[in-house]
Protein backbone atom coordinates (compact mmCIF):
# COMPACT_ATOMS: atom_id res chain seq x y z
CA UNK A 1 0.00 0.00 0.00
CA UNK A 2 1.09 3.78 -0.80
CA UNK A 3 0.36 4.74 2.56
CA UNK A 4 0.35 8.60 2.52
CA UNK A 5 1.92 10.61 5.58
CA UNK A 6 -0.44 12.81 7.47
CA UNK A 7 0.13 16.43 8.94
CA UNK A 8 -0.21 16.97 12.72
CA UNK A 9 -3.44 18.55 12.60
CA UNK A 10 -4.46 14.89 10.86
CA UNK A 11 -2.63 12.91 13.36
CA UNK A 12 -4.81 14.68 15.96
CA UNK A 13 -7.77 14.24 14.65
CA UNK A 14 -7.38 10.88 13.66
CA UNK A 15 -6.15 9.73 17.11
CA UNK A 16 -9.26 11.29 18.38
CA UNK A 17 -11.43 9.31 15.60
CA UNK A 18 -9.75 6.14 16.88
CA UNK A 19 -10.25 6.96 20.80
CA UNK A 20 -14.14 7.53 20.32
CA UNK A 21 -14.01 4.26 17.02
CA UNK A 22 -17.31 3.34 19.04
CA UNK A 23 -19.06 6.18 17.79
CA UNK A 24 -17.33 5.51 14.49
CA UNK A 25 -18.47 1.45 14.53
CA UNK A 26 -22.09 2.68 15.75
CA UNK A 27 -22.78 4.51 12.66
CA UNK A 28 -21.45 2.23 10.37
CA UNK A 29 -23.53 -0.33 12.14
CA UNK A 30 -26.66 1.54 11.67
CA UNK A 31 -26.64 1.86 8.45
CA UNK A 32 -25.97 -1.56 7.36
CA UNK A 33 -28.60 -2.62 9.76
CA UNK A 34 -30.77 -0.76 7.29
CA UNK A 35 -30.18 -3.36 4.60
CA UNK A 36 -31.75 -7.34 3.43
CA UNK A 37 -30.09 -9.64 5.00
CA UNK A 38 -28.00 -8.13 7.23
CA UNK A 39 -31.00 -6.44 9.11
CA UNK A 40 -32.13 -10.05 9.45
CA UNK A 41 -29.55 -11.74 11.51
CA UNK A 42 -30.00 -13.40 13.95
CA UNK A 43 -28.14 -11.57 17.23
CA UNK A 44 -24.82 -13.66 16.94
CA UNK A 45 -24.37 -12.75 13.42
CA UNK A 46 -25.21 -8.91 14.42
CA UNK A 47 -22.72 -9.02 16.97
CA UNK A 48 -20.20 -10.52 14.41
CA UNK A 49 -21.28 -8.03 11.60
CA UNK A 50 -20.34 -5.17 14.40
CA UNK A 51 -17.14 -6.70 15.77
CA UNK A 52 -16.10 -7.00 11.76
CA UNK A 53 -16.82 -3.30 11.17
CA UNK A 54 -14.91 -2.55 14.78
CA UNK A 55 -11.41 -4.72 13.30
CA UNK A 56 -11.89 -2.83 9.42
CA UNK A 57 -12.36 0.79 11.41
CA UNK A 58 -9.14 0.10 13.87
CA UNK A 59 -6.94 -1.50 10.94
CA UNK A 60 -7.77 1.77 9.04
CA UNK A 61 -6.76 3.96 12.01
CA UNK A 62 -3.73 1.98 12.83
CA UNK A 63 -2.79 1.89 8.99
CA UNK A 64 -3.08 5.34 8.82
CA UNK A 65 -1.24 6.76 11.82
CA UNK A 66 2.02 3.95 11.80
CA UNK A 67 2.23 4.39 8.06
CA UNK A 68 2.83 0.69 7.63
CA UNK A 69 0.59 -2.05 6.10
CA UNK A 70 -1.50 -4.19 8.06
CA UNK A 71 0.33 -8.02 8.49
CA UNK A 72 -1.02 -10.91 6.81
CA UNK A 73 -2.04 -12.33 10.34
CA UNK A 74 -4.62 -9.00 10.36
CA UNK A 75 -5.45 -9.90 6.97
CA UNK A 76 -6.05 -13.91 7.66
CA UNK A 77 -8.82 -12.50 10.54
CA UNK A 78 -10.51 -10.40 8.18
CA UNK A 79 -10.97 -13.47 5.99
CA UNK A 80 -12.44 -15.35 8.95
CA UNK A 81 -15.04 -12.38 8.69
CA UNK A 82 -15.75 -13.26 5.09
CA UNK A 83 -16.16 -16.89 5.49
CA UNK A 84 -18.42 -16.56 8.69
CA UNK A 85 -20.66 -14.15 5.94
CA UNK A 86 -20.81 -17.29 3.62
CA UNK A 87 -22.52 -19.58 6.29
CA UNK A 88 -24.45 -16.87 7.78
CA UNK A 89 -26.73 -16.04 4.05
CA UNK A 90 -25.27 -12.68 3.51
CA UNK A 91 -25.37 -12.68 -0.55
CA UNK A 92 -21.58 -11.62 -1.41
CA UNK A 93 -23.26 -8.48 -3.20
CA UNK A 94 -24.45 -7.52 -0.23
CA UNK A 95 -21.37 -7.63 1.27
CA UNK A 96 -19.63 -5.56 -1.07
CA UNK A 97 -22.21 -3.27 -0.96
CA UNK A 98 -21.80 -3.05 3.34
CA UNK A 99 -18.13 -1.97 2.10
CA UNK A 100 -18.69 0.55 0.25
CA UNK A 101 -21.29 2.09 2.58
CA UNK A 102 -18.97 1.65 5.69
CA UNK A 103 -15.76 3.20 3.45
CA UNK A 104 -18.48 5.95 2.98
CA UNK A 105 -19.35 6.37 6.89
CA UNK A 106 -16.02 6.63 8.17
CA UNK A 107 -15.35 9.26 5.15
CA UNK A 108 -18.12 11.16 6.57
CA UNK A 109 -16.47 11.05 10.25
CA UNK A 110 -13.57 12.93 9.12
CA UNK A 111 -15.12 15.35 7.47
CA UNK A 112 -17.34 16.68 10.62
CA UNK A 113 -13.94 17.92 11.68
CA UNK A 114 -14.54 21.54 13.17
CA UNK A 115 -11.17 22.27 11.25
CA UNK A 116 -12.13 23.95 8.01
CA UNK A 117 -8.44 24.87 7.12
CA UNK A 118 -7.64 24.61 3.77
CA UNK A 119 -5.12 22.57 4.13
CA UNK A 120 -6.75 19.70 6.30
CA UNK A 121 -8.98 20.09 3.44
CA UNK A 122 -7.03 19.48 1.02
CA UNK A 123 -5.03 17.01 2.64
CA UNK A 124 -8.72 15.13 3.01
CA UNK A 125 -9.69 15.50 -0.85
CA UNK A 126 -6.83 15.16 -2.42
CA UNK A 127 -4.66 12.64 0.08
CA UNK A 128 -6.79 10.83 2.25
CA UNK A 129 -9.97 9.88 0.42
CA UNK A 130 -7.98 8.43 -2.41
CA UNK A 131 -6.14 6.44 0.08
CA UNK A 132 -9.44 5.34 1.91
CA UNK A 133 -10.90 4.33 -1.53
CA UNK A 134 -7.41 1.86 -1.95
CA UNK A 135 -7.95 0.40 1.35
CA UNK A 136 -10.84 -0.69 1.67
CA UNK A 137 -11.21 -1.94 -2.06
CA UNK A 138 -8.08 -4.18 -1.05
CA UNK A 139 -9.89 -4.76 1.90
CA UNK A 140 -13.56 -6.17 0.07
CA UNK A 141 -11.07 -8.61 -2.75
CA UNK A 142 -9.11 -9.41 0.44
CA UNK A 143 -13.12 -10.42 1.92
CA UNK A 144 -14.49 -11.44 -1.55
CA UNK A 145 -12.04 -13.85 -2.28
CA UNK A 146 -12.35 -15.62 0.92
CA UNK A 147 -16.07 -15.43 0.60
CA UNK A 148 -15.89 -17.11 -2.92
CA UNK A 149 -13.09 -20.19 -1.33
CA UNK A 150 -15.87 -20.86 1.25
CA UNK A 151 -18.57 -20.58 -0.79
CA UNK A 152 -16.85 -23.59 -2.87
CA UNK A 153 -15.62 -25.81 -0.05
CA UNK A 154 -19.43 -25.85 1.15
CA UNK A 155 -20.59 -26.61 -2.63
CA UNK A 156 -18.00 -29.45 -2.55
CA UNK A 157 -19.29 -30.43 0.98
CA UNK A 158 -23.00 -30.64 0.31
CA UNK A 159 -22.48 -32.26 -3.25
CA UNK A 160 -20.01 -34.80 -0.56
CA UNK A 161 -23.53 -35.09 1.76
CA UNK A 162 -25.27 -35.67 -1.19
CA UNK A 163 -23.89 -38.30 -2.31
CA UNK A 164 -24.05 -39.87 0.92
CA UNK A 165 -27.22 -39.17 1.34
CA UNK A 166 -27.74 -41.11 -1.80
CA UNK A 167 -25.75 -43.81 -0.85
CA UNK A 168 -28.11 -44.44 2.51
CA UNK A 169 -31.00 -43.86 0.45
CA UNK A 170 -30.72 -46.74 -2.31
CA UNK A 171 -28.37 -49.08 -0.43
CA UNK A 172 -28.17 -49.27 3.26
CA UNK A 173 -31.52 -47.48 3.62
CA UNK A 174 -31.49 -49.46 7.13
CA UNK A 175 -29.16 -47.05 8.42
CA UNK A 176 -31.49 -44.75 10.09
CA UNK A 177 -29.05 -43.15 12.46
CA UNK A 178 -26.48 -42.60 9.10
CA UNK A 179 -29.49 -40.80 7.46
CA UNK A 180 -30.79 -38.89 10.39
CA UNK A 181 -27.01 -37.55 10.75
CA UNK A 182 -26.27 -36.99 6.66
CA UNK A 183 -29.93 -35.01 6.53
CA UNK A 184 -29.41 -32.41 9.32
CA UNK A 185 -25.85 -31.51 8.18
CA UNK A 186 -27.57 -30.52 5.00
CA UNK A 187 -30.09 -28.88 7.20
CA UNK A 188 -33.20 -31.25 6.34
CA UNK A 189 -35.79 -32.64 8.56
CA UNK A 190 -34.94 -36.39 8.04
CA UNK A 191 -38.41 -36.82 9.72
CA UNK A 192 -40.59 -34.78 7.04
CA UNK A 193 -41.97 -37.17 4.35
CA UNK A 194 -41.18 -36.31 1.10
CA UNK A 195 -42.44 -37.30 -2.75
CA UNK A 196 -39.84 -37.97 -5.62
CA UNK A 197 -40.27 -36.50 -8.86
CA UNK A 198 -38.36 -38.61 -11.67
CA UNK A 199 -38.03 -36.34 -14.57
CA UNK A 200 -37.33 -37.46 -17.87
CA UNK A 201 -34.82 -34.64 -20.17
CA UNK A 202 -34.81 -34.70 -23.94
CA UNK A 203 -31.46 -35.44 -25.15
CA UNK A 204 -29.18 -34.78 -22.52
CA UNK A 205 -25.96 -35.45 -21.99
CA UNK A 206 -24.43 -36.11 -18.97
CA UNK A 207 -20.43 -35.80 -19.93
CA UNK A 208 -21.03 -32.26 -21.35
CA UNK A 209 -19.40 -29.42 -19.12
CA UNK A 210 -23.08 -27.77 -18.84
CA UNK A 211 -24.81 -30.82 -17.81
CA UNK A 212 -24.72 -29.70 -13.88
CA UNK A 213 -25.87 -26.45 -15.04
CA UNK A 214 -28.82 -27.78 -16.97
CA UNK A 215 -29.71 -29.68 -14.11
CA UNK A 216 -29.49 -27.16 -11.47
CA UNK A 217 -32.02 -25.09 -14.12
CA UNK A 218 -34.70 -27.11 -14.28
CA UNK A 219 -34.49 -27.91 -10.40
CA UNK A 220 -34.39 -24.27 -9.81
CA UNK A 221 -37.69 -24.03 -12.08
CA UNK A 222 -39.03 -26.87 -10.22
CA UNK A 223 -39.22 -25.23 -6.53
CA UNK A 224 -40.66 -22.08 -8.24
CA UNK A 225 -43.60 -23.86 -9.65
CA UNK A 226 -44.25 -25.61 -6.21
CA UNK A 227 -43.18 -22.42 -4.49
CA UNK A 228 -40.78 -24.39 -2.51
CA UNK A 229 -37.13 -23.05 -1.26
CA UNK A 230 -34.49 -24.34 -3.06
CA UNK A 231 -32.71 -25.64 -0.25
CA UNK A 232 -36.05 -27.83 1.11
CA UNK A 233 -35.55 -29.85 -2.40
CA UNK A 234 -32.91 -33.01 -2.33
CA UNK A 235 -31.75 -33.69 -6.02
CA UNK A 236 -29.63 -36.45 -8.07
CA UNK A 237 -29.05 -37.97 -11.24
CA UNK A 238 -29.79 -41.35 -10.92
CA UNK A 239 -30.16 -44.22 -13.80
CA UNK A 240 -30.83 -41.58 -16.35
CA UNK A 241 -33.06 -39.42 -14.92
CA UNK A 242 -33.28 -37.02 -12.49
CA UNK A 243 -34.72 -37.29 -8.97
CA UNK A 244 -36.10 -34.33 -7.03
CA UNK A 245 -37.53 -35.56 -3.55
CA UNK A 246 -40.14 -32.55 -2.55
CA UNK A 247 -41.51 -31.89 1.23
CA UNK A 248 -45.05 -33.33 1.69
CA UNK A 249 -46.81 -31.06 4.52
CA UNK A 250 -47.09 -33.60 7.66
CA UNK A 251 -50.97 -34.27 7.77
CA UNK A 252 -51.66 -34.57 4.45
CA UNK A 253 -53.40 -37.34 3.20
CA UNK A 254 -50.91 -39.68 0.65
CA UNK A 255 -54.30 -40.24 -1.82
CA UNK A 256 -54.25 -36.43 -2.03
CA UNK A 257 -50.31 -35.41 -1.85
CA UNK A 258 -49.09 -36.46 -5.34
CA UNK A 259 -52.72 -35.39 -7.09
CA UNK A 260 -51.88 -32.11 -5.74
CA UNK A 261 -48.04 -32.61 -6.85
CA UNK A 262 -48.83 -33.10 -10.10
CA UNK A 263 -51.64 -30.43 -10.68
CA UNK A 264 -48.71 -27.94 -9.82
CA UNK A 265 -45.72 -29.35 -11.45
CA UNK A 266 -48.21 -29.96 -15.25
CA UNK A 267 -47.15 -26.15 -15.70
CA UNK A 268 -43.57 -26.49 -15.86
CA UNK A 269 -44.20 -28.67 -18.88
CA UNK A 270 -45.44 -25.72 -20.97
CA UNK A 271 -42.13 -23.72 -20.09
CA UNK A 272 -39.29 -26.16 -20.58
CA UNK A 273 -40.00 -28.01 -23.31
CA UNK A 274 -36.46 -30.48 -22.83
CA UNK A 275 -38.63 -31.76 -19.93
CA UNK A 276 -40.18 -35.25 -21.56
CA UNK A 277 -42.02 -36.35 -18.85
CA UNK A 278 -42.51 -36.43 -14.75
CA UNK A 279 -43.25 -39.38 -12.82
CA UNK A 280 -44.85 -38.97 -8.84
CA UNK A 281 -44.37 -41.26 -6.59
CA UNK A 282 -46.08 -41.93 -3.29
CA UNK A 283 -45.59 -40.62 0.09
CA UNK A 284 -42.35 -41.58 1.88
CA UNK A 285 -40.39 -41.37 5.29
CA UNK A 286 -37.23 -42.04 6.24
CA UNK A 287 -34.16 -43.78 4.12
CA UNK A 288 -36.31 -46.42 2.85
CA UNK A 289 -39.64 -44.21 2.44
CA UNK A 290 -37.32 -42.23 0.28
CA UNK A 291 -35.87 -44.86 -1.69
CA UNK A 292 -39.69 -46.71 -1.95
CA UNK A 293 -40.81 -42.95 -3.78
CA UNK A 294 -38.32 -43.02 -5.84
CA UNK A 295 -38.59 -46.31 -7.62
CA UNK A 296 -42.15 -45.88 -7.86
CA UNK A 297 -41.77 -42.37 -9.25
CA UNK A 298 -39.55 -44.42 -11.82
CA UNK A 299 -42.10 -46.94 -11.99
CA UNK A 300 -44.61 -44.03 -13.35
CA UNK A 301 -42.13 -42.54 -15.49
CA UNK A 302 -41.33 -45.56 -17.38
CA UNK A 303 -44.92 -46.86 -17.85
CA UNK A 304 -46.15 -44.67 -20.47
CA UNK A 305 -42.67 -45.10 -22.65
CA UNK A 306 -43.18 -46.03 -26.15
CA UNK A 307 -47.55 -44.76 -25.28
CA UNK A 308 -47.82 -41.79 -27.63
CA UNK A 309 -51.06 -41.16 -26.00
CA UNK A 310 -49.51 -41.18 -22.78
CA UNK A 311 -49.67 -38.40 -20.41
CA UNK A 312 -46.41 -36.13 -19.92
CA UNK A 313 -47.16 -36.26 -15.63
CA UNK A 314 -47.41 -39.77 -14.77
CA UNK A 315 -48.92 -40.54 -11.09
CA UNK A 316 -47.82 -43.50 -9.25
CA UNK A 317 -51.04 -43.96 -7.68
CA UNK A 318 -52.79 -44.43 -10.93
CA UNK A 319 -51.04 -47.70 -11.98
CA UNK A 320 -50.62 -48.82 -8.40
CA UNK A 321 -53.06 -51.61 -9.38
CA UNK A 322 -51.58 -53.18 -12.31
CA UNK A 323 -47.84 -52.74 -10.60
CA UNK A 324 -49.44 -54.76 -7.20
CA UNK A 325 -50.53 -57.61 -9.89
CA UNK A 326 -46.63 -57.76 -11.00
CA UNK A 327 -45.87 -59.04 -7.64
CA UNK A 328 -48.14 -61.51 -7.54
CA UNK A 329 -46.96 -63.83 -10.27
CA UNK A 330 -50.08 -66.42 -10.77
CA UNK A 331 -52.44 -62.97 -10.68
CA UNK A 332 -50.36 -61.72 -13.41
CA UNK A 333 -50.22 -64.88 -15.76
CA UNK A 334 -54.28 -65.01 -15.25
CA UNK A 335 -54.34 -61.52 -16.27
CA UNK A 336 -51.89 -62.26 -19.38
CA UNK A 337 -53.80 -65.20 -20.49
CA UNK A 338 -57.02 -63.16 -20.64
CA UNK A 339 -55.60 -60.67 -23.51
CA UNK A 340 -53.35 -63.86 -24.92
CA UNK A 341 -57.45 -65.25 -25.71
CA UNK A 342 -58.06 -62.44 -27.88
CA UNK A 343 -54.52 -61.97 -29.82
CA UNK A 344 -55.63 -64.50 -32.97
CA UNK A 345 -58.10 -61.27 -33.12
CA UNK A 346 -56.49 -57.99 -33.23
CA UNK A 347 -59.56 -55.85 -33.52
CA UNK A 348 -61.25 -57.35 -30.93
CA UNK A 349 -58.30 -56.42 -28.65
CA UNK A 350 -58.11 -52.59 -30.23
CA UNK A 351 -62.44 -52.80 -29.60
CA UNK A 352 -61.73 -53.74 -25.65
CA UNK A 353 -59.17 -51.32 -25.27
CA UNK A 354 -60.49 -48.31 -26.49
CA UNK A 355 -63.47 -49.44 -24.98
CA UNK A 356 -62.09 -49.05 -22.13
CA UNK A 357 -60.13 -45.74 -22.84
CA UNK A 358 -63.92 -44.15 -23.54
CA UNK A 359 -65.23 -45.24 -20.31
CA UNK A 360 -67.37 -48.06 -21.63
CA UNK A 361 -69.53 -45.61 -23.53
CA UNK A 362 -70.90 -47.67 -26.42
CA UNK A 363 -71.78 -44.87 -28.94
CA UNK A 364 -68.13 -42.77 -28.25
CA UNK A 365 -66.76 -45.99 -28.65
CA UNK A 366 -68.17 -47.05 -32.18
CA UNK A 367 -67.69 -43.37 -33.04
CA UNK A 368 -63.59 -43.61 -32.40
CA UNK A 369 -63.52 -46.85 -33.79
CA UNK A 370 -65.16 -45.24 -37.04
CA UNK A 371 -68.03 -48.40 -36.77
CA UNK A 372 -71.25 -49.45 -36.68
CA UNK A 373 -72.84 -49.47 -32.68
CA UNK A 374 -74.21 -52.81 -34.02
CA UNK A 375 -71.16 -54.25 -35.22
CA UNK A 376 -69.69 -52.59 -31.58
CA UNK A 377 -72.08 -54.77 -30.31
CA UNK A 378 -71.38 -57.79 -32.39
CA UNK A 379 -67.04 -57.34 -31.33
CA UNK A 380 -68.28 -57.12 -27.78
CA UNK A 381 -70.44 -60.31 -27.81
CA UNK A 382 -67.85 -62.31 -29.25
CA UNK A 383 -65.10 -60.97 -26.33
CA UNK A 384 -67.79 -62.90 -24.15
CA UNK A 385 -68.13 -65.91 -25.81
CA UNK A 386 -64.10 -66.31 -26.17
CA UNK A 387 -63.55 -65.54 -22.44
CA UNK A 388 -66.81 -66.73 -20.77
CA UNK A 389 -67.03 -62.78 -19.06
CA UNK A 390 -70.06 -60.99 -19.42
CA UNK A 391 -68.95 -56.93 -19.37
CA UNK A 392 -71.87 -56.17 -17.17
CA UNK A 393 -70.28 -57.98 -14.65
CA UNK A 394 -68.14 -55.06 -12.23
CA UNK A 395 -65.63 -57.80 -11.43
CA UNK A 396 -64.99 -58.97 -15.03
CA UNK A 397 -64.44 -55.29 -16.10
CA UNK A 398 -61.94 -54.68 -13.53
CA UNK A 399 -59.82 -57.74 -14.60
CA UNK A 400 -60.10 -56.94 -18.49
CA UNK A 401 -59.47 -53.48 -17.68
CA UNK A 402 -56.23 -53.85 -15.58
CA UNK A 403 -55.65 -56.78 -18.22
CA UNK A 404 -55.36 -54.04 -20.99
CA UNK A 405 -53.33 -51.62 -19.78
CA UNK A 406 -50.74 -54.29 -18.44
CA UNK A 407 -50.27 -55.24 -22.24
CA UNK A 408 -49.95 -51.76 -23.16
CA UNK A 409 -47.47 -51.10 -20.62
CA UNK A 410 -45.43 -53.56 -22.44
CA UNK A 411 -45.58 -52.84 -25.69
Amino acid sequence: MNIPKISPDLQMWTERLDSHIDTVVDRVYAVLMNIPPYADLDSPAKLDTRNSIAWAAKLWFDTLLSGNSPSAQNFEVFKDFGRRRVHQGVPLDVLLRAFRLGSRELWCCYTDTDDKSDLLRDELLFRISPFLMEFFDILAQIISQAYLDEQYKQARWRDSLRYQLQSIIFYYPEDTEGFAKTAAALRLDAAAPRIALAIEIDSIDSSSPTFKSELDRIVVATGGRLKLPLDDLVDIWYRGQLLVWIPSRIGDLMSASDRQVGKQITSLMVTMPEIKAIGIGLTGEGAAGWAMSAEEAIRALSFGRGNAHAERVRLYSEIIVEESVRGAKNALRYLVSLVEQLASEPELLETLETYFHQLQRRKVTAGVLGIHPNTLNHRLERIEKILGARLDDASWVSKLNIAIKLRGSQR
